[in-house]
């Protein structure tokens, strides 16, 4: 670039939607890294700041024209984890505002003191919402709940993933246990079939793809159903496996089935595998939507208490038992 050039151009980056101007990249780097708080970050670019200066000096002593001095345009490991660098661009002087205006719109607007207050109480709330639920199942459980900054790619889904194979995982777990896959006359196709889920291919595909939402940087987020339906699942789980490892269904006590109908009821009682900020957005006061949101719980709440319940693990042992009698 020619020093004509140069002089027409500077450096833009973004503090959030505040500009950082300046005709030294290192400068406008060093801004950020001090916002951000980077220490690694700070230290490099404060270094390469001072050699910028010293280098000017040696110009204008010597009187001579020299190319612009530049560093590595690859920022350092530490500086590639910080957004803010990372998006540093030259821009010619004539094109400042117009670019300012794209620019500002990757970032989000900071918050008021207010904002930031009334966004904690939210996450306490949530914090407290998920509490009650899984002390119902563990009073000793105790996990502190922080608003996420960071966005998935892959967005929030309304109903947790994990629906589709979590039966699935049960039984192949039941299975390895106790190498039931050895026996003589077991069929894979039969406990492939077990395994599977109920649902219909339409709600397995909206739980998939489509009920789905991507929350903006500036849209407030907290992740509390991975907590919750995590240890709602440890715990049917459990239940499940507490069940199959009579072998015999006879052998089942009274109180084994009652802990496994006892952890279904309140997973579809409160909605556990729903992701309550997912499904607002998702659904947004659209009638349809809220409708076919009614479906698919309903769906998902048969699976867990009938199609995959205390019935479907008596099942499973009326499949096994004669295995065993078989033997190898």
């Amino acid at each position: 670039m020619s020093s004509a050039a140069a002089e027409d151009t500077v450096w833009i980056g973004f503090m959030d939607i505040v500009p950082v101007i300046g005709t030294v990249k290192e400068a406008v780097e060093l801004v950020l890294a001090l916002y951000e708080g980077n220490k690694a970050v700070i230290k490099e670019k404060e270094k390469a700041t001072e050699n910028f200066v010293k280098e000017s000096l040696k110009k204008q002593l010597k009187a001579k024209h020299v190319k612009k001095l530049t560093l590595p345009d690859k920022p350092a490991a530490a500086a590639d984890e910080v957004s803010g660098l990372r998006n540093v661009r030259e821009v010619r002087k004539e094109m400042i505002i117009e670019y300012m205006g794209k620019g500002s719109k990757r970032g989000t607007k900071p918050l008021t003191p207010a904002q930031q207050k009334e966004r904690q109480k939210r996450v306490e709330a949530i914090n407290k919402d998920m509490l009650e639920k899984i002390h119902i199942l563990d009073k000793n459980f105790n996990q502190e709940l922080k608003e996420q900054l960071e966005r998935s790619q892959r967005g929030e889904h309304v109903f947790n993933n994990g629906i589709l194979t979590f039966h699935f995982s049960v039984l192949t777990e039941f299975i390895q246990s106790y190498h039931i896959d050895n026996l003589r006359g077991y069929s894979q196709q039969t406990m492939d079939t077990l395994g599977r889920h109920t649902l219909t291919q339409n709600t397995a595909e909206d739980i998939q793809t489509n009920m789905v939402v991507h929350f903006g940087e500036d849209e407030f987020y907290v992740n509390a159903n991975a907590v919750v339906y995590g240890e709602y699942c440890r715990a049917l789980r459990g239940a499940l496996l507490d069940v199959l490892r009579h072998i015999n269904a006879d052998d089942v006590t009274e109180e084994e089935r009652q802990r496994v109908n006892f952890v279904v009821d309140n997973m579809n009682n409160l909605e556990i595998y729903v992701d309550q900020l997912a499904k607002v957005k998702w659904i947004a006061s659209n009638a349809n939507r809220q409708a076919r949101f009614e479906q698919v719980r309903q769906e998902v709440a048969n699976m867990y208490k009938t199609d995959r319940g205390l019935d479907w693990c008596i099942r499973v042992l009326r499949e096994v038992a004669p295995l065993f009698e078989h033997g190898h």
